[in-house]
């Protein structure tokens, strides 16, 4: 009887302990859900320095969101004159210039550019605005091969 008693003790204390460490981690999966949600919509609203346009109403700003790899690339012009050629090729310098900035290796097109006219109702004489809006995400990083060779060459002079 003693013995019987013994050992359910023994798998009741196992149990409470099992809990409470599943417990510590449920707190911990809690903060890591958060901290995902969080950077889930992070949002970085970038205007770059170097424009690449050469007309003199229009203005490029990009939206990044760093957990995948998303960019979206507004050209906004108030010439009524608008070259969709002009803008394609700013909003690629732009891209390029941002490619090269993050160390990404390419990108590809998530949609296809669309062209947008609205009116500012705003301001006075009412303007229109021309948007030119592409959707792209970012393909491979150039630091990852680095790491992993950096990673390598450290291991293979441990064994040496």
């Amino acid at each position: 009887m003693k013995k019987l008693l013994f050992v359910l003790f023994g798998l009741s204390i196992f149990a409470f302990s099992a809990f409470a460490i599943t417990g510590e981690a449920i707190n911990n999966d809690v903060d890591t859900a958060e901290l995902y949600e969080a950077e889930k919509t992070t949002t970085i609203s970038i205007v770059p320095e170097k424009q690449h346009t050469t007309d003199k109403y229009a203005d490029v700003r990009l939206e990044y969101a760093p957990m995948y790899d998303e960019v979206r690339v507004y050209y906004r012009t108030a010439n009524p004159n608008f070259d969709r050629g002009e803008a394609m090729n700013t909003v690629l310098a732009v891209l390029q210039d941002f490619q090269k900035e993050h160390k990404y290796l390419s990108y590809r097109y998530l949609q296809e550019p669309k062209l947008k006219t609205t009116i500012d109702k705003n301001v006075k004489p009412k303007k229109k605005y021309t948007l030119y809006f592409c959707y792209v995400q970012m393909v491979g990083k150039t630091n990852v091969g680095e790491v992993s060779s950096a990673e390598a060459s450290e291991s293979e002079s441990d064994s040496e």
